[in-house]
């Protein structure tokens, strides 16, 4: 069922092998978006950014594609912002911006502070680009908080004026409707001059409406420009141009689709509006739904308690069936989206209390009471609820586990166990619930004597007793580790012994490489100073320890794996990124030779106590931005992101170390049981063994941001399990907290970047950079 108003035209592998790899200079750029306008479709939406380029400019080439523009009307160009937390006040805003604002039905032409995406930035394309085509539409994708995309924002408010999306603007373009004939209505909708009603939620929003297949007809760029393509085809279509580009296209999840491109969700989203195909949120709460809740509620309280328990379970669970299948077909049937999820809700706590509405704690009776009457009555002796049929007391499940013993597995509440006998009793209903903490986690817990749980954590235990929790996924193993004089939990030094044949002293050399001398150990191997021969070039050379490994195919597997990852690094050329040559092996030893520099890491000037001043310590948070946006663009994750890994040279320039080795030292050094330190800069979706992406680096910079500015991490624990518990639990202070000269934009960066949902967190690190540039700039000397 393809949709014939709205196709795609995408620079893919097929264009980039004919007419050159991605990006294209800008006369490509025109040659194509020409030909498309030959075809005379009724609107196109240039889903690519062109911003300002000196090389682009210098070449001619902007103006080439700014001549096309001119004469291009049904044109529209796309730009990128910056979220804010909060909206601004009206200012001046640029005017080839100002002409794409529109009209809110409200009085004095203001909606709430949460009725849209506040901007506090935006990427306009190259002004003579702009000056040629006026006509915008900004780009902004917002999964829901399972990372699915249902929803998109259709206009947002820059500095008090409010504009249109790319795909807003697009289809009014199509339907012939200027901005000013644009109407706003906050909460509900979007009128396009009578044309076409835009459903939207509460915070600007319209609900996507996808298709199972794919509804549209798309054509490759190099089909496009090659000679005999019929361009007619194009006539009256809504046409998308776009590129490509893994770098920096996204791809979503969405309720029909795993992966799907985010030219096709705005494709999906225009062929929604031009033909009326639409779905309708719910809006607020009915009348009806607060009266279906109360008698809900009051059936459930008559006639619940007159049934079994087991018949009240699946009396709910028979309701909840009845209302998805009501959500079902008011969405495939009438294009509706039902607001029930307070019915949903209300039938979920009711199955959770079904089972207790005879319990004492409701009724103020106790169960074996009610037995006792009902037994009375048939002239039965009643039962003690301690008794036992056959006169014993019941029995009670009991766990022990030897400190000696490693394969026993405590899986509930500790009981009073004896100490001096190093078991732990639990009884069946004490549940210890390790749900929090993904994988197996070994405890050996030094001096304290507490043995109560709180909220799941066990947070001590008598030094003869060891706890283990029920593994459930294969998320890093940590060393138990000590606690230091500032009450932060540190990893000790070396779980197990090296057995590596080749010693420290011994090595001359590591392949090519002559050894000059040590710089420093690691948890996999030491770091050594070298001389590359062939061009008297000094080295830094790390070795990884692979003699842990006896497995034949797990150890050739793992060097491959360490020689692609390396590689992938190695590919990695950008001035905040120390630069991999080389990769080798020798004896038993994995090398990588790196760039050498002369400087300090920045947990060694921590330790030192060094105080830096707040524009330097911008500037440096910026870097490692810069470098991690560098790598992220590429796909690679860090994962490891940490003062030891954070160079900082003479000039205060700073280099991030260990790009992809971090995921040599996850993957193989965990499976094998060799510890790999604490997880002081850990996210908690990757302690909780959940897939990771870039904003796991994020998290990880926000910690080494709070230790940077008060010298301290900002989650800290007795022991391991508490450690790990405030990481995933605990909010931190604010920085300014605990001292006041900090300025508030600090606090502002650091507690954004320690959301423990990875949604709340900055999704790029050139958020990031965009809150700190005005800062740093704020410094600059003014003549």
């Amino acid at each position: 069922d393809v949709r014939p108003n709205v196709a795609l035209v995408t620079i893919d592998s097929k264009a980039q092998a004919a007419l050159g790899k991605w990006p294209w200079n800008r006369n490509k750029l025109a040659d194509l978006l020409a030909a498309v306008a030959t075809g005379e479709p009724a609107a196109i939406a240039v889903d690519i950014e062109l911003p300002d380029e000196a090389e682009q400019d210098s070449a001619g080439y902007t103006n080439i594609l700014a001549g096309q523009l001119s004469w291009i009307d049904k044109a529209v160009l796309s730009y990128d912002i910056a979220p804010a937390t909060f909206r601004s006040n009206k200012t001046s805003n640029p005017k080839s911006l100002f002409t794409n604002s529109m009209v809110v039905s409200n009085k004095l032409g203001e909606m709430g502070d949460g009725s849209c995406i506040n901007s506090r930035k935006v990427f306009l394309p190259a002004e003579k680009l702009t000056a040629a085509q006026s006509q915008l539409g900004f780009t902004y994708d917002a999964p829901d908080n399972d990372h699915v995309l249902r929803r998109q924002p259709m206009f947002m408010n820059y500095e008090g004026y409010y504009y249109p999306s790319l795909t807003l603007r697009t289809a009014a373009v199509y339907l012939g409707v200027s901005t000013d004939q644009i109407k706003i209505f906050e909460g509900k909708e979007i009128q396009l001059d009578g044309k076409r009603t835009i459903p939207i939620n509460s915070n600007g929003q319209y609900f996507v409406k996808f298709a199972k297949s794919q509804p549209f007809q798309n054509w490759s760029a190099a089909d496009v420009l090659a000679k005999g393509f019929d361009l007619s085809r194009l006539k009256g279509k809504a046409v998308i141009i776009s590129a490509d580009d893994p770098s920096a296209n996204e791809t979503f999840t969405t309720p029909v689709g795993k992966v799907v491109p985010s030219a096709m969700v705005k494709a999906t989203v225009l062929e929604n509006i031009i033909n009326q195909n639409m779905l309708v949120p719910p809006q607020g709460t009915s009348p009806a739904l607060l009266i279906i809740m109360f008698l809900l509620g009051g059936v459930a309280a008559l006639l619940l308690p007159l049934m079994a328990p087991t018949y009240r379970v699946l009396l709910i669970l028979g309701g909840l069936v009845v209302l998805m299948n009501v959500n079902y077909i008011l969405l495939s049937q009438f294009d509706t989206l039902p607001n029930t999820i307070y019915i949903g809700l209300e039938l979920f706590l009711l199955m959770i209390a079904a089972p207790f509405l005879d319990s004492e704690l409701l009724t103020g009776v106790s169960p074996a009471s009610t037995r006792t009457g009902r037994s009375g009555a048939r002239g039965r002796k009643p039962v003690k609820e301690t008794d036992h049929p056959d006169g014993h007391q019941p029995a009670v499940r009991e766990i022990r586990s030897r400190s000696t013993d490693p394969e026993n597995q405590a899986t509930s509440a500790l009981d009073q166990g004896d100490p001096s006998s190093g078991e732990i009793r639990t009884t069946a209903h004490d549940s210890f619930d390790h749900q929090t903490i993904s994988g197996e986690i070994a405890l050996n817990a030094g001096e304290s004597t507490s043995s109560t749980p709180q909220d799941g954590i066990f947070t001590g235990a008598d030094s003869s007793r060891n706890l283990k929790a029920v593994q459930v996924a294969e998320p890093p193993v940590y060393d138990s580790g000590n606690v230091n004089d500032s009450g932060e939990f540190q990893q000790t030094p070396e779980i197990e012994p090296s057995r590596s044949t080749v010693g420290a002293t011994d090595l001359k050399n590591l392949g090519r490489y002559q050894i000059i001398g040590m710089l420093g150990k690691g948890a996999m191997g030491n770091v050594y100073k070298g001389i590359d021969p062939a061009i008297n070039r000094p080295v830094a050379l790390k070795t990884i320890r692979l003699d842990f490994v006896n497995d034949p195919a797990e150890l050739a597997e793992l060097k491959e794996r360490l020689y692609r990852e390396a590689q992938a690094a190695g590919k990695l050329s950008h001035p905040n990124i120390v630069t991999i040559y080389d990769v080798g092996s020798e004896a038993s030893l994995q090398y990588i030779a790196m760039e050498y520099l002369e400087g300090q890491t920045l947990e060694e000037l921590i330790k030192k106590k060094t105080k830096f001043n707040y524009k330097i310590i911008a500037q440096m948070i910026i870097q490692i931005c810069n470098a991690l946006t560098y790598a992220h663009d590429r796909g690679i994750v860090h994962r490891d992101i940490k003062p030891a890994n954070i160079m900082v040279l003479k000039d205060y320039s700073v280099k991030v170390m260990d790009f992809g080795i971090a995921r040599i030292d996850s993957n193989s050094m965990t499976k094998t049981g060799i510890a790999m330190g604490t997880p002081n800069y850990i996210s908690p979706e990757q302690l909780r063994g959940l897939s990771t992406d870039r904003r796991a680096d994020l998290f990880s910079l926000g910690v080494v941001v709070y230790e940077l500015l008060l010298g301290r991490r900002p989650f800290r624990g007795e022991n391991i399990t508490s450690l790990i518990y405030a990481i995933m639990n605990i909010e931190p202070e604010k920085p300014s907290s605990s001292l006041q000269q900090i300025p508030m934009l600090f606090d502002h960066v650091v507690m954004r970047a320690l959301k423990k949902d990875p949604n709340e967190r900055y999704q790029k690190a050139t958020e990031i950079v965009a809150d700190l540039q005005a800062f740093v700039e704020s410094f600059a000397v003014r003549t």
